[in-house]
């Protein structure tokens, strides 16, 4: 599902982006800003400024640091930043179309691809479970068509 492909400009302009935020939210004050943003994401000043060079592919792992200590939504900056292209993607149901054993998975605190696994396993246990249903549906059935032609055969001997 990974493209392979880091746009390591894009990239660079997300670490710049949030560089900004981190010198808004200290008034304006762009000292510091590099060491609070590497502290907060895990890694070194260092690093950040191999990035911003665009000297280096960004890790999966570092994007995840990110999106996870700034509150970004994970797939759209894995989307910008060229690790999953939008066509790769699988459906993302609305917050009204997602039920109660979905919204468990979701909001536990596991990772991305182990909830994407529960999810898929549940899929499979609901189709599992539809079966069944069919199934007892037809044995119903049955069991009704049996009694009713043991009812009619008594009604026809009983006239």
């Amino acid at each position: 599902m990974a493209t392979g492909e880091v746009n390591r400009q894009e990239w660079a302009e997300v670490i710049r982006e949030l560089l900004n935020d981190e010198i808004e939210a200290q008034g304006g004050r762009a000292h510091g800003a590099k060491t609070r943003f590497a502290m907060k994401v895990g890694v070194s000043v260092r690093t950040v400024d191999t990035w911003l060079r665009k000297d280096v592919d960004v890790r999966e792992s570092s994007v995840r640091a990110v999106a996870e200590a700034y509150g970004r939504n994970l797939m759209e900056l894995m989307i910008r930043v060229g690790f999953y292209a939008t066509e790769q993607m699988p459906y993302q149901p609305t917050e009204e179309e997602i039920d109660e054993e979905q919204r468990a998975v979701l909001e536990s605190d596991l990772d991305d691809e182990t909830k994407a696994e529960i999810l898929q396993q549940l899929e499979e246990m609901r189709a599992a479970d539809e079966r069944l249903i069919i199934e007892q549906r037809e044995r119903d059935k049955q069991r009704r068509m049996r009694e009713l032609t043991y009812r009619i055969e008594q009604a026809r001997r009983s006239a």
